[in-house]
């Protein structure tokens, strides 16, 4: 009987114990990053009332429960909020961020995060977050950087600012043990980039191009025959295509003009029929004189092929910001040769004012399925710079090849010059593969450090600090990175940005456990009240 009692006590305790874990859940309903605790129980020990014999079940008795341990809900992710902060991160998945006071390493999932006044960032709580920084080169900034740096920040007197010295958006976490405090400076600079390399893709249109033209026939296309008698002249000939001449046409005009001894010239004309036949019977003037053979001189108003011309301009970045111009002519050369077709290639560098720097000249060679086979121009001077031209590397057949090409198909040429003028910090973002980037005003993207993402074997045996923070220990195991399959950490969950994780507390699910739990409480002290009486009604049997 005693024991019903001390086993009520005990139901009371641990329903205590739960109603403390599902309130403590209920008032960190809006702490970012909070993880849900779920109360466990245990009962205390049993008492054997009677031995093992013939009876099938064992016959034991009871002694009440106790509160075991809270579980953490670390199974289920929080809903996702939407902050202004750049700098606010969330997982999507498992793991932790890390975080330092300087000396001891703690884990969160709370990405509330901002820099101090060193521009280090930190938590709300002012711990280090942890990851990999970009190695970070002090630099002079220009003049006029220093200008937009104080028109930025009139407070700070800018002489020096920072540069990340990889150029990537994506740097590799490197090691555990390697991780730092992040550093975010205010001042980023990039000074210019010169170029020193044009590269040039696309297609230069080679299909025929005519104009009309005049043209000389030369006397073996041609017969003469001239009837003194009857002051006669008889002309016959065939026109066919050739180097000169690129397609006879129906109606194309010849015309012959004959001089005289005396410099008296007479001139006839005929047109062509559809296969380049003329012919020509006329009579001279009477004054024309025919004592000696006249001199004949035939051409023909058809059409020849043009030289199609491009002409090409591009800046080109000194180091000390000023620009420079990159005019390329490229002149196809007629007639076309059998193997394919040539296109003399003239550059020219000139300054600010257009005055000639230097001049290159080479040709650009293409094989009959119109794709580079050779150029003789490969570089041009810039101010004692060599500036590189490509137009791409000689492909052989079924190979992917992405220089220029030269085929009857319409012109489309892309120019892109490697130089990058200089830039200051616009603002920070990070990506979903936790980079925190760094914007700049002309354009490019710096990855300055990557936030670290750990894991742990098993999330349950963490150990509690406050603040939403977490330390290893023994049941938890040590930190990890998971790897890929070269050995290189990676991350295992994706990072949303401008995005807090909020309290994966459910609750319906809180306020129904404690429904019950107050309802287990309250049949645990009726069990107490009851064994009360009925000890009261045991000690009433002696009166």
């Amino acid at each position: 009987m005693v024991r019903s009692l001390y086993n009520g006590v005990s139901g009371v305790k641990t329903q205590s114990f739960s109603m403390d874990v599902w309130a403590h859940n209920i008032a960190n309903i809006n702490n970012v990053g909070y993880t849900a605790s779920i109360p466990e129980f245990k009962s205390i020990f049993y008492q054997t009332s009677f031995k093992a014999g013939n009876n099938p079940t064992q016959d034991q008795v009871g002694l009440g429960a106790t509160g075991m341990t809270t579980a953490l809900s670390f199974y289920k992710q929080g809903p996702l909020m939407k902050t202004d902060n750049v700098l606010d991160m969330a997982i999507g998945g498992k793991g932790f961020f890390g975080v330092t006071n300087g000396m001891d390493t703690y884990y969160t999932r709370a990405g509330s995060f901002g820099v101090n006044k060193d521009r280090y960032l930190v938590t709300n709580q002012g711990n280090y977050v942890l990851g990999t920084q970009n190695t970070l080169t002090q630099v002079t900034p220009s003049q006029g950087a220093i200008e937009a740096f104080g028109r930025i920040n009139s407070k700070a007197a800018v002489t020096q600012a920072y540069t990340p010295s990889a150029d990537t958006t994506d740097l590799d976490i490197g090691d555990i043990g390697s991780q730092g405090k992040i550093k975010l400076p205010e001042f980023l600079y990039l000074p210019t980039k010169p170029t020193s390399k044009v590269t040039f893709k696309g297609n230069l249109d080679s299909s025929l191009k005519t104009e009309p033209a005049t043209l000389p026939l030369g006397a073996a296309t041609y017969t003469s025959n001239i009837d003194n008698a009857s002051r006669t002249i008889n002309l016959r000939g065939r026109v066919t295509a050739d180097a000169t001449i690129t397609r006879p046409r129906k109606g194309d005009l010849i015309t012959v003009t004959a001089t005289d001894a005396n410099g008296k010239t007479a001139e006839f004309s005929a047109p062509i029929d559809e296969n380049g036949n003329w012919s020509i019977s006329q009579k001279f003037e009477n004054d024309f004189d025919l004592a000696a053979a006249p001199n004949l001189q035939a051409k023909i108003k058809t059409t020849k092929e043009a030289a199609n011309q491009e002409k090409f301009v591009t800046e080109l970045l000194n180091a000390d910001g000023t620009k420079n111009t990159l005019e390329l002519t490229l002149t196809k050369r007629v007639p076309q040769g059998a193997n394919g077709a040539v296109w003399d290639a003239a550059a020219t560098v000139k300054d600010a004012s257009g005055a000639v720097i230097s001049n290159s000249k080479g040709e650009l060679n293409f094989g009959l399925d119109g794709r580079l086979a050779g150029s003789t121009l490969s570089a041009i001077d810039n101010n004692g710079s060599q500036i590189k031209l490509d137009f791409g590397a000689p492909a052989a057949a079924g190979q992917i090849y992405s220089g220029v090409t030269s085929t009857a198909q319409a012109k489309s040429i892309s120019i892109a010059q490697d130089g990058v003028r200089e830039g200051i910090l616009k603002d920070y973002y990070t990506n979903d593969s936790g980079n925190i980037l760094a914007q700049f005003t002309n354009g490019q993207v710096r990855s300055v450090a990557k936030v670290a993402l750990y894991h742990f074997q098993n999330e349950q045996g963490l150990a509690k600090m406050g603040d939403n923070i977490y330390s290893q220990s023994a049941n938890s195991g040590a930190a990890f990175f998971y790897k890929d399959a070269g050995g290189k950490s990676i991350y295992g969950a994706k990072i949303a940005s401008n995005t807090l994780e909020q309290s994966n507390v459910d609750l319906a699910q809180a306020l129904t456990e404690i429904i019950v739990t107050q309802k287990a409480y309250d049949a645990n002290a009726k069990s107490i009240t009851t064994s009360n009486e009925m000890l009261q009604r045991a000690i009433e049997l002696k009166r």
